[in-house]
Formats: C-alpha cells, structure tokens, sequence
C-alpha cells in the first residue's frame, strides 16, 4: 500500500511539471519570463540598468554595488504551486581592484531539478561600468534517466548619459553552451538592454527591451515609490508574455526585507509570491 501510493505521489510530480511545462515553456503567449529577486520581480523584470539590487549576480553584472558588503537570500513560489519553487543566494565583495560575486540558485525537486553556480567580477573606470559572471549549470533527472552540466559565461555593461539616467545592457550565455555531447540543448540566450531614471528621492524608473533567441522581444517597465522613510512600493509590467506585478520593501543600513507578486495574463495560472533577505556590512 505504501508503495502504491509512493508511486502515485511521484507520478503526479511528474504530471505537474510536465504541466507546467508546457503551460510556461510553450509558445510566445504565456512563456514566463522571471528574474531572481523580489524587488526585481516587482519592478516588472526590467533590471539592466537596476540601481541598488543585490541580484546582479543573476542580472546585470555590471550593476553590482561598489559600496558595501552583503549577502542576500531569495524564493519564489510559481503560480502558487508548492512543487514549483525557486530558491537563490547571492553575495558580493567589493575591493579596491573591483568587486567579486558568488550566487547559487535551484530549481525543481527529486524528479527534475536545475541547480546554477555563479561566480562573479566587476570593475569600473572613468564611469564606465564592466562585469562578467562564469555560470555552472546542472540539471538532473530522478528515476536514473541521467544528468547534464555546462558551463556559460554572461558579460555586461553600464554607464550614465547624466547623473540620474543611467544605460546597461546584458547578455547572457554568450559562448552558446550546450548540455551534454550529445544533447544538442543549448542553454537560454537572451540580450536586454534598459535605462535607470532616479527622479530625486521621491521615485525611480526602469526600462527594459529584451530578446530570448527562441521567444519574441518582451518589453518591461516598473516603478518603485517612496511611501515612507525606508519602505518603498513597487509596480511593474512585462509583455511577451503580458505579467503584471507588485510589491513592497524596507530597508536599514544594515538589513533590507523586500516582498513581491506576479500576475501572468494566463488565467489558469494564479500569482507568484516571492521574498527575499539582505544582510549588508
């Protein structure tokens, strides 16, 4: 009996992700499209040219903070789902010959999982804003059907037109890895390119336009708000496909707390929750 329903457990994970899958994975209309980080999913995705994340190492790397130490924890919940969760870390070290990044993210479970190292550098000069992440991926297969790894590097770019407008662009797997020798699956590609508006303290906005080599350009949009001294509101919009979100932060000198959600125009999926926890030093 304990057997019979550990395989009827096991085959509806199976069914699940195979379900969502295709629900998210599978033509340009409701293809989900995330980041890591809920200020960042918050803002509608559009981190290029974000100022102030701790999710370069996930984003842009030429975005990542010159002024102080931190380590930051992140999860989302897909659609409500408790078999969909996404979960990462990030950290980064500035130095006086730029500043170093480490990230680790995982996805799925024992039936399917994909699991992400990051190692991160970044440098500025004369205003200009350079970094690279090395990205070990992994993905694995319960049941014995296997496994496969592969290395990718992402690089990226930003610079301010004036002070408070800024210009970054991303590109990520820029040397085409693939999983396997044998596999032909190539990792995700995608080129963004956003500008960054800080109007005083009062608001700040962020823009992207970006390209997946196998969907159709997203363009993305958000803005975050000042509500009260440290807490901020957010708001943000994709299409391609079409997601709407939301979501609030506080912030110390010491810590910051930021919680989001999404919305995918797809109204058999339901809302994506997601937090995450800074500690700076």
């Amino acid at each position: 009996m304990i057997r019979k329903l550990l395989h009827l457990h096991r085959f509806r994970l199976i069914l699940l992700n195979i379900v969502v899958i295709l629900i998210t994975g599978i033509g340009s209309s409701v293809e989900a499209q995330t980041v890591i980080g809920a200020r960042e999913l918050a803002v509608g995705q559009a981190t290029s040219a974000l100022h102030g994340t701790d999710w370069s190492m996930f984003g842009n790397p030429a975005m990542m903070s010159e002024d102080q130490r931190s380590v930051s924890f992140f999860g989302v919940r897909y659609f409500g789902l408790v078999d969909i969760t996404d979960m990462a870390f990030a950290g980064s070290y500035p130095t006086k010959f730029g500043v170093l990044g480490v990230g680790a993210h995982r996805y799925g479970d024992e039936l399917f999982n994909e699991n992400r190292l990051r190692l991160g550098y970044k440098h500025s000069f004369a205003g200009f804003h350079f970094g690279a992440i090395i990205n070990y991926g992994h993905v694995a297969f319960g049941g014995g059907y296997g496994s496969a790894g592969a290395l990718g590097v992402d690089v990226g770019v930003a610079a301010p037109i004036v002070s408070d407008l800024w210009i970054g662009a991303k590109a990520t797997n820029v040397n085409q890895p693939e999983y396997g020798s044998s596999n032909n699956e190539r990792l995700p590609r995608e080129l963004s390119i956003g500008l960054f508006y800080q109007l005083s303290d009062v608001a700040l906005f962020t823009s992207d336009v970006v390209k997946d080599v196998q969907f159709p350009i997203s363009y993305r949009g958000g803005v975050e708000i000042s509500v009260i001294e440290n807490l901020m509101g957010r708001a943000g919009i994709t299409v391609e496909p079409l997601t709407f979100s939301g979501g609030f932060g506080y912030s110390s000198d010491f810590w910051a707390v930021n919680i989001a959600v999404q919305r995918h125009e797809n109204k058999i999926l339901g809302y994506s929750p997601a937090i995450d926890f800074k500690i700076s030093w």
